[in-house]
């Protein structure tokens, strides 16, 4: 009996947590980007559109910003399914999937850490060119070699054991998830322990939404300019919470403060420090490169492992045939199934797409959300946004186990009516009470009882999907899910973005598109009439499942 393999046929968890690491630096890379990449693009527009003042009406800062952060979901859709074929049928001694992990996982970690760099170039527009250049080719580089890291635990596990193994592949991408969350404060603390001052003070300074260092007074508070005969004396509360947010400006709703012009509304703006001649940029570029140098160690592992383990390899000598594996495309009109279901499948569908539009617009806009409102850095504002994925993962089970036992519908309602009261009390709280403490409390709770609801719709939707079109049909209906899924990842950032520019980029404004998608998503779903697995469908549908996810 060979090293690798367990006693009585079982998983060998060994190998199957070394062949995760592969996944855990992917999704540390992604964590990063998804929550740097926005605060830096909003500093460098901002300050080349001059706010958004030399921008169109229609258009924002806001809306460039959250488009771009789409970037990486275009290209999964057109690139990813390509290089997954690719890999099936690749052979070198270092089987299907390695070749392309070993070449694009170095250069996309490359690439990965010029984000940042490009950001300190002083000819903003220039910045602006190589920042979309490298994150382009950062995003190209990543849809090669992601299908193939996740295609290995295949590879290297028997069919009847990919369900336990999956779990475990699952838990070292949310390892690296983790990671990315709190690399900020490892790099900072890095950065200060080897005495790089500079570039430390930078990642601590106090900065406006541009980036730019404040001029402060003697008790370390931004300088305000007041405008229009604003008298801060009167409304303490909203002066308090400007010079405590991030903002640059504060808009005042009220006639008493009118004055000609696109401005008229504008009571305050904080003053820079410009004395350096140039804006001071916080410098992300330690965070990204332990990030990407911790992505390439997972990739040392891995290696390793492969290099010791090849001959385990199950598919190295099989090769797909052209045509074999695919799912037969059928339009949803030629289902062989009944009217009814068709109507609860179209309906399921768009659902699907209303709510995913909500989920996918809270990742790009959560950290400048909390440099806004809160005044919470990035490096910080992300420990923020690991609660929430904590306390999602960790209900994943009981998201489970609700679903069949109540039924996956009722556990989705359940999950989307928590959600929209929790984004509504936040909402509440946030406008009406001026209690920071308070409405630090709720956003708190808002995260923990958030993830544990988006669980519950997370887990149980394709289950649903899939039991309504029976076993014959698992790679149709799949295929329906992620078409609905990834066209609301394009488009509810898109989305979301306008709706934030056009209220001043107050991005207080996401949870309200969020849990309107979510509440319209909820009234949706109830028309949905089928889906509910019988006890003897559960089996095929959990190994669907988790094919699907691989």
């Amino acid at each position: 009996m060979g090293k690798n393999k367990k006693k009585g046929n079982g998983l060998n968890y060994k190998q199957t947590f070394l062949i995760g690491f592969g996944f855990m630096g992917c999704m540390l890379m992604w964590s990063v980007y998804n929550s740097y990449v926005p605060v830096i693009f909003r500093a460098k527009l901002t300050e080349l559109t001059d706010g958004g003042a030399k921008l169109p009406a229609f258009l924002s800062v806001a809306l460039f910003v959250n488009a771009i952060m789409t970037i990486d979901n275009i290209f999964g859709v057109i690139f990813q399914p390509f290089f997954g074929k690719k890999s099936d049928k690749t052979h070198s001694k270092w089987g299907k999937r390695m070749p392309y992990i070993i070449i694009c996982l170095p250069i996309c970690a490359a690439f990965f850490s010029l984000i940042p760099v490009a950001a300190t170039v002083k000819a903003t527009a220039l910045s602006i060119v190589l920042m979309m250049t490298v994150i382009i080719f950062f995003n190209f580089t990543m849809s090669v070699w992601r299908s193939p890291v996740v295609s290995l635990m295949p590879d290297f596990t028997p069919s009847h054991l990919q369900s336990d193994a999956n779990a475990v592949i699952n838990i070292m991408g949310g390892i690296g998830q983790m990671i990315g969350f709190v690399v900020g404060t490892i790099a900072t603390t890095l950065v200060g322990i080897l005495g790089f001052t500079a570039i430390h003070d930078a990642l601590k300074a106090k900065t406006n939404t541009l980036g730019q260092i404040l001029a402060t007074n003697a008790d370390g508070t931004p300088v305000v300019n007041y405008l229009n005969g604003f008298d801060p004396s009167k409304y303490k509360d909203h002066v308090d919470n400007f010079i405590a947010s991030g903002r640059d400006k504060l808009y005042f709703d009220g006639s008493t403060f009118s004055s000609s012009g696109a401005d008229s509304q504008l009571v305050a703006q904080k003053v820079v420090d410009m004395s350096k001649g140039a804006p001071q940029y916080v410098n992300y570029t330690p965070v990204f490169l332990v990030a990407a140098i911790i992505s390439v160690l997972c990739l040392v592992v891995l290696v390793l492992f492969y290099k010791k383990n090849k001959q385990n390899d199950l598919s190295k000598d099989v090769y797909m045939d052209e045509g074999e594996g695919k799912s037969k495309k059928i339009k949803i009109k030629d289902l062989p199934i009944s009217k009814e279901e068709r109507t609860s499948l179209i309906t399921m569908l768009a659902a699907l797409f209303l709510i995913n539009n909500a989920t996918e617009a809270i990742v790009p806009n959560f950290t400048n959300f909390a440099l806004d409102t809160l005044n919470v850095k990035p490096i910080y504002s992300t420990l923020m946004m690991a609660i929430f994925a904590v306390s999602l993962a960790a209900f994943g089970i009981p998201a489970g186990a609700m679903g069949r036992k109540l039924g996956r519908k009722k556990t989705i309602i359940i999950g989307l009516s928590v959600i929209v009261v929790m984004f509504g009390i936040y909402l509440a709280v946030s406008q009406f009470i001026n209690n920071r403490t308070f409405t630090w409390v709720v956003l708190w709770i808002a995260l923990v009882v958030g993830g544990a609801a988006v669980g519950c719709i997370n887990i149980n939707t394709l289950p649903l999907v899939l039991a309504i079109g029976g076993r014959d049909y698992v790679g149709t209906f799949t295929g329906y899910y992620y078409t609905a899924t990834f066209s609301a990842a394009i488009t509810g950032p898109i989305l979301c973005g306008a709706l934030i520019g056009l209220f001043h980029e107050d991005y207080n404004y996401m949870f309200l598109f969020c849990a309107i998608f979510f509440a319209i998503g909820l009234a949706v779903i109830t028309r949905v009439k089928h889906g509910e697995s019988k006890p003897e469908d559960e089996e095929w549908i959990q190994e669907a499942v988790e094919a699907a996810e691989d």
